[in-house]
């Protein structure tokens, strides 16, 4: 098992413009403008110039690959038992601009039913951009994603492991981040 699997060249720039324009038609709340998000404890870790959600049901036809790619990776690295992703359920879609970063965090849930088992996370980005590398913190330490500096790769990841986004130097990168949910680890 590897800390994360990578798809490159996933996506062609035609599928990333399209990606983006049905992100940007469809977004739902703007997360710095949710009450809950401006009273979140986290706000401290993310400086991201936009995030906003967009619910599954826009984007599925688009991605339908993509999570066949996950499913796959699932049952045969990992073996966990994941659901389907629901129409209403949001995809978040970040753009990072000059001196936008996202420090050391992982994604978890604090709910009593479900876990977040992988995070899946597609560089969407249109724009030459510089800086803005990904790393894990992997079971060998600070590791580098090269991978996923490439726009229209996408990475997986068990969503336990802490990661971070360093900042842009210059132009802007987008991200797509799609939590796959499963029941709670015992």
């Amino acid at each position: 098992m590897f800390d994360y699997y990578y798809w490159n060249n996933f996506f062609t720039k035609e599928d990333l413009k399209e990606l983006n324009k049905i992100c940007l038609d469809n977004k739902v709340l703007n997360f710095k403008d949710n009450p809950a998000y401006a009273n979140n404890s986290n706000k401290k870790l993310k400086n991201v110039n936009k995030i906003h959600g967009v619910e599954w049901r826009f984007l599925k036809q688009k991605l339908y690959k993509l999570e066949d790619e996950v499913k796959s990776t699932n049952l045969f690295h990992y073996g966990y038992n994941i659901y389907d992703i629901f129409d209403s359920d949001e995809i978040i879609f970040n753009t990072y601009e000059k001196n936008n970063l996202y420090e050391w965090h992982n994604d978890a849930t604090r709910n009593n039913t479900f876990d977040i088992k992988f995070t899946v996370l597609i560089n969407n980005s249109l724009e030459e951009y510089e800086g803005g590398k990904f790393k894990l913190f992997s079971y060998g330490g600070e590791l580098e994603v090269v991978e996923y500096n490439k726009p229209g790769s996408f990475i997986m990841f068990e969503s336990k492991l802490f990661h971070k986004v360093f900042p842009i130097i210059n132009g802007k990168r987008n991200s797509i981040a799609i939590f796959i949910k499963g029941p709670k680890f015992i």
